[in-house]
């Protein structure tokens, strides 16, 4: 497939301050995009700003929560009202959580589906009109390999992302006749501060540890996503996914009995005494 120029245009990349988030703008940034950098953190931008600059594009930057749909309202009339529309949206921004489905408290669903979905559906809702009257534009949805394989404990992170994939792949067919394109990214583990939050008995540390030992560098997962935007690829997935990705659905069973296990295992340790 052949490559787009993105030379010159404008790119928006939320949780754009840290992770994934900052090394996706700074490939972006190298492969010739502009960027408006979208996070809640004010100095961190501001960092990733600078950076940015650095490799010799432009940058704005907006210190916005994105689970405020008046904050991303204003931010889209302003950047509309001076670019007429994006040309790239990113939709990066995204929060971790570890706990067995039943036990997780009704703030943490509520934080988790602000974040990981209704941030994505405000984004979308505030940047995509301009796009569809302009014919054309891309927007990509940052999903999870989880997305593939619900692990146990992981349920409530897991079933946000099940929704982004859903919502990716219902806007792609709706948009295509306004010429915009839609791309779902589903990283594995990637070692960013996303999982600094991850705590639990001995199987989780241990298991913690040795991820982040094997995890993906984020600077390596950014150059894959990069690469898939100037491809325009629908789905956007690392070796390590694959495997999971084409063989579930084909071998059910040896996923479905890990699955069992792990989740036994996990609440065994959880009702050990200290």
């Amino acid at each position: 497939m052949k490559k787009q120029d993105i030379n010159g245009k404008w790119a928006l990349v939320t949780g754009a301050g840290s992770g994934m988030g900052r090394t996706t703008s700074l490939e972006l940034a190298r492969a010739g995009a502009n960027l408006i950098l979208v996070d809640i953190c004010g100095e961190a931008i501001g960092n990733v700003a600078r950076e940015v600059e650095a490799l010799g594009a432009e940058c704005q930057t907006f210190c916005v929560d994105v689970t405020d749909w008046d904050q991303i309202r204003n931010m889209a009339d302003t950047i509309n009202a001076r670019y007429g529309a994006v040309d790239i949206l990113v939709n990066n921004a995204g929060i971790a959580h570890m706990g067995f489905t039943v036990d997780t408290s009704i703030a943490e669903w509520e934080k988790l589906w602000n974040v990981n979905v209704w941030s994505i559906i405000y984004m979308v809702k505030a940047f995509a009109p301009a796009m569809m009257r302009r014919k054309s534009g891309q927007i990509i949805n940052v999903s999870s390999g989880q997305a593939f394989f619900a692990v146990p404990t992981w349920g409530p992170y897991a079933t946000t992302k099940f929704a982004v994939d859903g919502y990716s792949e219902a806007l792609r067919y709706e948009l295509y006749w306004h010429n915009i394109a839609v791309s779902a990214v589903y990283p594995g583990i990637v070692r960013t501060p996303f999982y600094d939050s991850i705590k639990g008995g001995w199987m989780v540390n241990v298991g913690m540890k040795l991820l982040m030992a094997t995890a993906m560098k984020p600077e390596s997962m950014s150059k894959l996503t990069v690469k898939g935007i100037l491809k325009k690829k629908r789905m956007i997935i690392p070796a390590i996914m694959w495997p999971v990705y084409l063989f579930k659905p084909m071998m059910p069973i040896p996923f479905e009995i890990a699955g069992r296990v792990v989740a036994w295992a996990l609440r065994k340790e959880q009702k050990t005494p200290v």
